[in-house]
């Protein structure tokens, strides 16, 4: 009688100390929601913060503020077939998204009559334009570049954050399937295709690839979709978010499986391969619709030489993947893609090698003036494909000044 008596006891002690934890844990719980949450109304009352605010290649901070509250503002992306994603609608200031998601490509009022020249371009954030306003995207400036040099041009920037050139092929022959032909087609990659081959060990896939796998297969697995709903719901919670907080100030990282490719690592042997492959497609496409081509291999921050405290501190983010970025972009350079046979290929990742005054936003993204350089190199290419005597003539002006 007195075993049961005790087994009671401790029975009843147990269920004691159970609920004193959990009204404990709501306790806090409850106390960390309501302090995260009073912190993000009063966050919400001040413009978006981005640490690219203090980049030093913005001569003029008076917009940067406001645009990077833009540009948080609009980067939810929608999915799309064959693409897998892209922006969704949005009207701001200095950015601007249209119905398509594709941005605004600010243009002059054209001279004359005739049909303007018809130009696609493909790329990534950086052609997208992240860090410049709508009229300063790198399609933008090229229409004026072009308008002042006597041709009037339509450009459509197709470029989304995160494409890779297999995307951006896929999304040409999407376009091309609906009738829609373009007269000259850019491309300007390099920098998504060498990363996501660096994370997912493979070259040529989207970035993130991983995460795709795991969610087509898990109607097919039952107990891993429950776990990673209570996975979901518990990283939602407000101590989770605070004790994460916390680790990370402490300098304490976790390390999350990405479910990266198995086996042999990819090589920048690879990423070349594979973007080879896609000029190849590229080429033939254009031989079909009749369209000119002209694709570029982008500059990053590990090519530039002299380098400003700022880019010296973005440079050093990056530096994971920078031995991998240097011998993918080496092999480029060395001329394992075609660029002696034709005008398609070109690479501009030496261009800011040399320059002393600030470019880069982050390791891979330029400023405004940045833009600029890009573009009127690719208005004198475009120039070249359609009358090669009007680029020369064009290029002798621009090397004189």
């Amino acid at each position: 009688m007195g075993k049961l008596v005790d087994t009671g006891r401790w029975i009843k002690g147990a269920w004691l100390l159970v609920g004193v934890a959990v009204l404990l844990f709501c306790f806090l719980e409850g106390s960390l929601s309501l302090a995260l949450f009073i912190k993000g109304r009063i966050a919400g009352s001040e413009p978006a913060y981005d640490w690219r605010v203090r980049a030093d290649a913005y001569s003029d901070r008076s917009w940067v503020s406001e645009y990077y509250r833009e540009f948080r503002s609009s980067d939810a992306v929608y999915w799309r077939p064959y693409v897998y994603w892209r922006r969704g609608p949005y009207q701001g200031k200095y950015i601007n998204v249209d119905s398509s998601g594709l941005r605004r490509t600010t243009a002059p009022q054209p001279q004359g009559a005739g049909r303007p020249l018809k130009i696609f371009m493909f790329g990534g954030s950086a052609l997208w334009g992240t860090g410049a306003r709508d009229a300063f995207t790198i399609p933008s400036i090229l229409v004026r570049e072009l308008h002042n040099r006597g041709l009037h041009a339509d450009v459509v920037n197709f470029g989304e954050s995160g494409y890779v050139s297999t995307q951006e092929v896929v999304a040409l022959l999407l376009r091309l399937q609906r009738g829609d032909r373009p007269d000259v087609v850019i491309f300007y990659d390099g920098v998504n295709d060498t990363y996501s081959a660096y994370q997912q060990h493979a070259a040529g896939w989207p970035q993130n690839e991983f995460n795709r796998v795991k969610e087509f297969n898990l109607s097919a697995d039952l107990p891993r979709m429950r776990a990673m709903a209570l996975r979901e719901l518990t990283t939602r919670l407000a101590t989770v978010r605070a004790l994460g907080a916390l680790l990370r100030s402490a300098g304490i990282r976790s390390t999350v499986d990405s479910g990266a490719a198995s086996g042999r690592r990819a090589s920048g042997e690879d990423v070349v391969a594979a973007y080879s492959g896609n000029l190849g497609l590229l080429k033939a496409l254009s031989e079909h619709y009749h369209f000119k081509c002209l694709s570029y291999w982008q500059p990053t921050i590990f090519q530039k030489v002299s380098l400003t405290g700022y880019e010296r501190a973005e440079r050093q983010k990056a530096q994971p993947f920078e031995q991998f970025f240097t011998a993918t972009y080496s092999l480029v350079r060395g001329g394992r893609l075609p660029q002696s046979s034709e005008p398609l290929f070109h690479d501009l990742s030496l261009v800011f090698s040399d320059v002393r005054q600030p470019v880069f936003l982050d390791w891979v993204h330029i400023g405004e003036w940045g833009n600029e350089v890009i573009a009127r190199q690719m208005a004198t290419d475009v120039i070249g494909v359609l009358a090669p005597g009007r680029a020369r003539a064009s290029s002798s002006r621009l090397s004189a000044h």
